[in-house]
C-alpha cells in the first residue's frame, strides 16, 4: 500500500464518521491544502454531516503531505462506515479543466509587449523639477525626519537603470532617486510607501509584471479603477513600474502607460489589499510628496467595491461595475439601464425568469444566469463571457454565434437542445459542458482544435473527469480503494 492509499484510507474513515446521510465529496488538492465539496447522492451540494473532529483535519493535512505534485479524489460514504474512493494524479482539478493552448489570454488579460533594453532618452533630470522634489525632499527632513537619508544615486546610475529596464523613469521619480538612496528608515516621505533603492526596483522590473487573475477560468472581468478612465483595463501592463512597497504586502507604482484621462507618471498600488490589478493613488511622484507635507495618507478614502452582492436591483449603488443577486424574483435586464457602468451580472439564485428582450446600452462583457426560462435576444456585443444554467426545457442556442467577441461559454448547467451548433461559434476559445453535451457535440464531428481550454461541468467525478481527459487526446488514469472503518 503506498503512501497515498494509506492516507486516503484515513481520510475515508473520519469522513464516514461524520456522515449523516450517504453522498460523495469532490477534492483537489495541491501544496497549499484541499478544495472540497460534498454531495448527496443525487448531486445536489450538500452539508452531509458533521466533521468537527481533529481526526478528519489529520487526515486531510496527512494527504497534503504525501500528495507531491497534487491529486484529485471522489469519495463516496455512507454511515454505516464503507467508503469507495477514486484517485487521479492526471486530472489537474475537479471541477476538470484542461488548457490546450497556454499561450491564449481572455480580453483584458493579452499579455504585456516586452521592453527592450536600452533607452533613447538620455537628458539629465528635468532641473527645473529636481528643484521642487528637493524643496520637498528638504522640508520633510526639516520637519520629520532630521538625519536625513543616505546620498542618492548619479544620473549615470540611473541612466545605466533605465536602459536595462528599457525605458525613461518620470523626471520626479528621477529627482528623488538623486536625491536619495532609499527609505529602509519608513519615515513617511511618500507615506504609506517605502521607497526601495534603484537596484530593487530593476530587480522587481526583471521578474513577472503585476497581474491579475490571468488563468483561463479565472473571473475575467477588469473593472474601472475610480477615478474612471485614469488607468488602462487590464490586467497588467509594461507601463507599470514598481518603485516602492508599504508595511502590509502592496506596492507602488509609477503608471507610464495611463489610460485616456490619466496622466504618465500616475501612482497606482497592487498587491495583498488590492481587489483588481491595480489601484490608482495620486497623479505622481511629486504629488505623494505633497501629501506627506500635509497629513500623510491617514484621510484618503478607499475606492468603493465595484462588485456588489445585493438582494434586489433596488440596494445596487449608481456606480455599480458588477452585481450579483440574490433573488427569486424575476429579472428584466431593462430595469439596470440605469446602471450605465454595469460590466458584469450575475443571477446566482434560480429566478423564474430572466429577460433581455430589447437591445441593451449597457456595457456588459460578463453575465452568469440561473432562470427556469431566459429572453436573451438583447444581449449586446461586448459580453465576451456567458454562464447559462437551471432552464426547465431544452432550448436552442444558435443566436449565441451572432455574438462576436463570445470567447467563453459554459453550458453545463443548461438544457440545450442544439449542442452541435457551437461548432460554428467563431470566437469561441474556452467552452464548459457537462458529460452529455460533450458526448453530442464530439460525436457530431466536431474537434476541439480551435479551443484554447474545455471545461467539463456538473459534478462529475474522477472516472468520468478521466474518461473525458483521454477524450481530448490526454492519457489518464483512475485508481480506486475500499474500506470501512
Amino acid at each position: 500500500m503506498t503512501e497515498i492509499d494509506e492516507a486516503l484510507h484515513r481520510l475515508g474513515r473520519a469522513f464516514t464518521a461524520g456522515l449523516r446521510e450517504p453522498g460523495y465529496q469532490l477534492s483537489t488538492v495541491h501544496r497549499h491544502g484541499v478544495q472540497s465539496q460534498t454531495f448527496t447522492t443525487a448531486g445536489e451540494p450538500s452539508l452531509l454531516g458533521r466533521w468537527l473532529n481533529k481526526d478528519l483535519d489529520d487526515a486531510t493535512w496527512g494527504l497534503t503531505e504525501v500528495a507531491g505534485r497534487g491529486l484529485v479524489f471522489e469519495m463516496i460514504g455512507d454511515p454505516d462506515g464503507t467508503y469507495t474512493i477514486h484517485w487521479s494524479r492526471d486530472v489537474p482539478s475537479l471541477p476538470a479543466r484542461i488548457v490546450l493552448d497556454e499561450d491564449f489570454r481572455l480580453p483584458g488579460h493579452e499579455t504585456p509587449p516586452a521592453r527592450e533594453p536600452g533607452v533613447p532618452d538620455t537628458r539629465v533630470t528635468d532641473p527645473a523639477v529636481l528643484a521642487e522634489v528637493e524643496r520637498l525632499v528638504g522640508a520633510f527632513i526639516s520637519g520629520h525626519h532630521p538625519q536625513g537619508y543616505a546620498p542618492g544615486h548619479t544620473e549615470e546610475a540611473i541612466l545605466a537603470a533605465e536602459r536595462v529596464l528599457g525605458l525613461r523613469l518620470p523626471e520626479d521619480l528621477r529627482a528623488l532617486y538623486r536625491l536619495i538612496h532609499d527609505d529602509y528608515d519608513e519615515s513617511g516621505l511618500l507615506d504609506p510607501f517605502v521607497l526601495v533603492p534603484l537596484d530593487q526596483l530593476v530587480t522587481w522590473s526583471r521578474q513577472d509584471l503585476p497581474g491579475y487573475q490571468d488563468e483561463l477560468f479565472d473571473d475575467a472581468v477588469i473593472f474601472d479603477c475610480v477615478p474612471a478612465g485614469h488607468v488602462r483595463r487590464t490586467s497588467a501592463s509594461s507601463g507599470w513600474v514598481t518603485f516602492a512597497r508599504d508595511y502590509g504586502m502592496n506596492f507602488a507604482a509609477v503608471d507610464l502607460d495611463p489610460g485616456p484621462l490619466g496622466r504618465s507618471g500616475q501612482i497606482v498600488m497592487h498587491g495583498r489589499d488590492v481587489w483588481a490589478p491595480v489601484e490608482y493613488v495620486i497623479g505622481s511622484v511629486t504629488d505623494l510628496l505633497r501629501r506627506a507635507l500635509t497629513g500623510g495618507d491617514k484621510e484618503r478614502a478607499s475606492p468603493p467595491d465595484p462588485q456588489v452582492r445585493a438582494d434586489s436591483i433596488a440596494d445596487l449603488p449608481p456606480s455599480v461595475q458588477g452585481a450579483k443577486l440574490r433573488t427569486d424574483a424575476p429579472v428584466d435586464v431593462a430595469d439596470l439601464e440605469p446602471f450605465t457602468n454595469l460590466r458584469s451580472l450575475g443571477v446566482r439564485e434560480k429566478v423564474p425568469s430572466f429577460t433581455m428582450a430589447s437591445p441593451t446600452a449597457l456595457p456588459l462583457e460578463h453575465l452568469h444566469v440561473e432562470a427556469a426560462r431566459w429572453d436573451l435576444t438583447g444581449l449586446p456585443p461586448t459580453v465576451f463571457d456567458l454562464l447559462l444554467a437551471g432552464n426547465d426545457e431544452p432550448v436552442p442556442v444558435a443566436a449565441l454565434a451572432a455574438l462576436p467577441n463570445l470567447v467563453r461559454l459554459d453550458l453545463s448547467g443548461a438544457k440545450v437542445s442544439d449542442i452541435p451548433v457551437l461548432a460554428t461559434f467563431p470566437a469561441l476559445r474556452v467552452l464548459t459542458l457537462d458529460g452529455r453535451q460533450w458526448t453530442e457535440l464530439l460525436a457530431a464531428g466536431w474537434h476541439p482544435d480551435r479551443l484554447a481550454g474545455a471545461g467539463l461541468g456538473g459534478t462529475a467525478g474522477v472516472t468520468d473527469a478521466v474518461r473525458w481527459s483521454r477524450a481530448f487526446g490526454r492519457p489518464a488514469d483512475v485508481h480506486t480503494l475500499t474500506g470501512s472503518r
